[in-house]
């Protein structure tokens, strides 16, 4: 079956600055905006795109990003020209083809691209947020015969030094690229979006796997390809964009959905993984007679009979009478007792707040193991932990997945903390 285009999506780092948002789960994976997840975006725009057969490369502890993606059918990757292949490594007694960068793992999946003679493949990162369609930037690519065409957006300078930036022509061509220069030239940041021509990225790979270090496609392919004098092209584009990689820029974009100029996600057409079982669809959110909920978001199959003030909440949360939740972002199936605070908080999905606890409080010290990732203010509290009640946390704290009440041998825990086994 021949295509003119495949799609990859490189879904499967840990990202480290997330700590244990990333414990159980690769970046992709990590629920956004009370409903998605991250990869939810980039496959939205892949199948809203016409590019309808996507190869997704996982490694990382991929067991939620696979039950999520359910083989592709919430995207409709699914009939006899539609196709969603997850596309893992493998480690043997005497061998393995584990991944050891971004180049690797598409050169290690070049078969699967090849199956279907594609004139191009798309590569993108699956843990970004935005909406685009990919057709103009196709469009763009064949127009300008580029064998590489990369997404850029504007970013402020002083955030550029985070990304890959490209310098463009009048014409478009990319005249010089820097990956995370301390200064940069540029403030066109890499959306890590790439258009290539199959043969040429093909060729580029073989070049990358003989020769190079880091084996990634955006600090040696494409460098290489610039200073080579190949074709490269830039495709500017001017929505909404987050990379969130911190926890700080996490909570941040989270609430962000509540603010004014919020995204348009009707608009957007994102799709996600809905399914729920058997018993049918979900109920909506319940709110108690002593519930107050102000400039929140709340989801599904939850019961509020507290306070929510200028936070996400996911599905199937409980907020018990008389507890407090502010600034927050309150992941899928939490409990939070009665008489509990929780201010600029992060919960993971299954943590259960005691009732009198109170999460959030004191001076923001930064984090002492993560001070450049955590130092906001906001609290997080890993997967399926549970906090005593009573037990008082400062600000920017972090507290492992599935601690129990003989984890914390204090009746507080200082701002700026770590909490582990």
């Amino acid at each position: 079956m021949k295509k003119q285009i495949v799609g990859m999506l490189l879904a499967g780092g840990r990202v480290d600055e997330l700590s244990v948002l990333t414990a159980k789960r690769p970046k992709s994976a990590v629920p956004v905006w009370g409903t998605y997840r991250f990869i939810d975006f980039a496959l939205s725009n892949l199948a809203r795109s016409g590019i309808d057969v996507v190869g997704v490369l996982a490694q990382y502890r991929p067991y939620s990003l696979t039950s999520h993606l359910d083989g592709g059918a919430p995207w409709d990757y699914v009939g006899r020209t539609r196709e969603l292949r997850i596309l893992s490594p493998y480690q043997g007694a005497t061998d393995s083809d584990w991944y050891r960068g971004t180049a690797d793992a598409v050169w290690q999946n070049l078969n699967f691209i090849r199956r279907f003679s594609p004139e191009l493949v798309l590569i993108a990162s699956a843990d970004h947020i935005y909406a685009m369609d990919y057709r103009p930037m196709i469009r763009r690519h064949l127009e300008t015969g580029a064998q590489l065409t990369i997404a850029l957006t504007r970013v402020p300078h002083d955030k550029a030094p985070q990304f890959g930036t490209a310098t463009l022509d009048g014409d478009g061509r990319v005249l010089a690229y820097e990956e995370k220069s301390a200064a940069p030239a540029s403030d066109l940041a890499s959306m890590t979006v790439y258009v290539f021509d199959a043969a040429v990225l093909a060729e580029r790979l073989a070049e990358n796997i003989a020769g190079g270090r880091t084996l990634q496609i955006y600090s040696e392919v494409i460098p290489r390809m610039v200073r080579d004098g190949a074709r490269v092209y830039g495709h500017v584009f001017a929505g909404y964009w987050r990379y969130a990689r911190t926890l700080d820029s996490y909570h941040a974009t989270n609430l962000e959905l509540l603010a004014p100029g919020a995204p348009d996600l009707q608009a957007w057409e994102v799709r996600t993984n809905t399914r729920t079982g058997s018993l049918g669809d979900p109920s909506p959110a319940l709110f108690r007679p002593t519930a107050a909920v102000s400039q929140a978001m709340v989801g599904p199959d939850s019961v509020i009979a507290g306070t929510v003030e200028r936070s996400v909440v996911s599905a199937e949360v409980i907020v018990e009478r008389g507890a407090v939740v502010r600034d927050s972002v309150i992941l899928h199936g939490c409990r939070i007792g009665a008489g509990a605070v929780l201010d600029r908080v992060i919960l993971d999905k299954g943590v259960t707040v005691g009732p009198g606890a109170r999460l959030g409080t004191g001076e923001p010290v930064p984090n002492r193991t993560r001070p450049a990732s955590l130092a906001s203010g906001v609290t997080v509290v890993g997967k399926g932990t549970v906090i005593p009640a009573d037990l008082e946390v400062g600000r920017n704290c972090i507290l492992a997945p599935d601690l129990g009440d003989g984890d914390f041998t204090a009746s507080a825990i200082p701002s700026g903390a770590t909490v582990t086994r």
